[in-house]
Formats: structure tokens, C-alpha cells, sequence
């Protein structure tokens, strides 16, 4: 496998946990009469509680909460509740690692909104676009990902569905695609974006035969991913820095950044990432006579069974 497949590979099981807008976003479709009070205040507190479970990282017990804040929305045909619990909920399947599922979500309430007369809102689109193609499904991305940028209005939302739409190209090894979406990118502010802008550009390097080149704008990128707190997108980093130093003839540095990157994803529900990185770690270090970081990435391979 060249190094540019194995960045699709990698891009795309681990993908963009920080396209996935804060859960603290609020959106409403707007109301129709003062609410009833107490059913809605139970619809409140659940989501509460489950927002509370995301924001401490419990996200498959945030899921659960958010069944049930849900299933109290669909009881009382809040279509506001409706689309807020169901875009949150769809971002704590994506986080919890169940992306194919959090996709079907955004999509059923996505389907519900239209059907009612609403206008999705380009958050909710951008989840269904990005656990899409963490799911595989590349064509949904592609074309929701389309529709965020159509409609126009700029702001980080936009450039997130850019973003996606340059590792799309990456997977291609479309380089044309990839330094487009960089020109569209301009020069972010935020590290978040930055970070975003970072990686295609570490991409692009390694589409166009530049490892060396890669390697610190990999690196760079997992520094700022760290600063935003957006652990497996460092993890995704640090493995395309790996992969770039195996093409830049550096394997034993390779294996130091394989291991970190699969210590930095062992807590996912989805361990194929955790595995295949520590594999590959143990692997290139004991070729390359580095028994400390092979040992390592033994111990913590044997971890992901208990």
C-alpha cells in the first residue's frame, strides 16, 4: 500500500472529530404558541443531562439520555426538540465511534425537517456529511457537503464542509482538488481551522511526492489539535506524520508517532485505528531495532482485549 492510500485509510476511520460542531450549539426551528409547561421541562432536563455525559466524554451513555429526551420530543411533536436533540444525538453516536448510525440519524431528522415544511440547518448537514464519511459513504459527503457550501454565508461551518470536501480530493490524490480547497481556506484564524488547513496541506505534500515537507505540517497539526482538545484528530495527525517518515526513508521515527497515535485512540469504541497503528508500530520498531517502542505498542495492543 503507497503512503498516499494509507492516508485515505487513515482520514477516513478516524475521521474529524472537530468537523463535528460543539454540542452546545443551539438551533430552533422557531415555535408556534407558548409551550406547555411541565412535559417540556422533562424534554429539557433529559437533554441536559445527556449534554452533561457528552461534555464529560460518556458518549455512549450520552446516547442513551438522548434516546430518551428524544423519544419525549416525538411524543409531544416538538419539532424544535425534535431537530436539537436529534442533530446532539446524531454528534454523540459520531463521537461515540458508531458514525454509519449517527448518519442515519441526521438524516431521518434532516428528512423530518423537510417534510414539515424546514429548512435544515447547515449543522445538522455537516454531521450527516462527516459521519458519512467516516461510514465510507463517500458520495452522501461529497453531495452534502456540496449543499453547506452552496448555500453560502461563510463562517466555520463553511469552512468545515471545505475542509471535508479537501479530504475527499486527498483520497483521490487529486492534488488540483486539495490545493482548491486550500486557496477556498484562505488563512484561518482559529486553530481549529487552521489545524484543518494544516492537514490538507500535509496532504497535498504527500500527494506531490514531498514527505519531508509533510512531516512538520503534520506535526504542526496534532499540536493544534491537541491545544482544541480534539484528541482523535491529533491521533489522526501523528499517524500521517508517521506514514510521512516512513516516505521520507525515516522508519524508526515512524514508529514513535505510530505508537502515540494508537495510545491516543485505544479508548474508542472502534478499535481498528488503535490496532492497525500499534501493529504498525511494534512492527516497523522491531525491524529497526527499537525494542523500547515495540514493547510498548505490545503492552498496549494486548490492553485493547481486557
Amino acid at each position: 500500500m503507497t503512503g498516499r492510500a494509507f492516508a485515505g485509510r487513515i482520514v477516513r476511520r478516524a475521521v474529524i472529530a472537530g468537523c463535528a460542531v460543539a454540542v452546545a450549539t443551539v438551533w430552533a426551528c422557531g415555535g408556534s404558541g407558548p409551550p406547555p409547561g411541565p412535559p417540556e421541562r422533562e424534554t429539557i432536563s433529559e437533554q441536559r443531562i445527556a449534554r452533561f455525559a457528552y461534555n464529560r466524554g460518556q458518549y455512549e451513555q450520552a446516547v442513551v439520555l438522548y434516546d430518551r429526551a428524544l423519544a419525549t420530543a416525538y411524543t409531544r411533536d416538538d419539532i424544535e426538540a425534535i431537530a436539537e436533540i436529534g442533530y446532539e444525538s446524531a454528534l454523540a453516536l459520531h463521537q461515540d465511534g458508531r458514525s454509519k448510525q449517527a448518519a442515519d440519524q441526521a438524516r431521518r431528522i434532516r428528512e423530518e425537517l423537510v417534510r414539515r415544511g424546514k429548512v435544515p440547518p447547515p449543522e445538522l448537514l455537516l454531521v450527516e456529511a462527516v459521519a458519512s464519511y467516516a461510514s465510507g459513504d463517500t458520495s452522501s459527503a461529497t453531495r452534502i457537503a456540496e449543499e453547506i457550501v452552496a448555500r453560502g454565508g461563510g463562517g466555520v461551518i463553511t469552512a468545515r464542509a471545505v475542509y471535508l470536501q479537501g479530504m475527499i480530493a486527498a483520497d483521490g490524490e487529486n492534488a488540483a482538488g486539495v490545493a482548491g480547497t486550500l486557496e477556498t481556506l484562505g488563512t484561518p484564524i482559529s486553530a481549529e481551522l487552521r489545524a484543518d488547513r494544516l492537514e490538507l496541506l500535509g496532504r497535498l505534500q504527500l500527494i506531490e511526492g514531498a514527505p519531508e515537507d509533510a512531516i512538520p505540517s503534520f506535526t504542526a497539526t496534532a499540536e493544534l489539535r491537541q491545544e482544541v482538545e480534539d484528541y482523535t484528530g491529533m491521533a489522526r495527525a501523528l499517524a500521517l506524520a508517521g506514514e510521512a517518515m516512513i516516505e521520507a526513508g525515516r522508519p524508526a521515527d515512524a514508529a514513535d508517532f505510530f505508537l502515540r497515535a494508537g495510545r491516543g485512540v485505544a479508548h474508542r469504541k472502534d478499535k481498528t485505528d488503535a490496532e492497525r497503528w500499534l501493529r504498525k508500530a511494534a512492527d516497523l520498531a522491531e525491524r529497526h531495532d527499537r525494542p523500547d517502542i515495540s514493547d510498548a505498542a505490545r503492552e498496549h495492543l494486548s490492553r485493547l482485549t481486557e
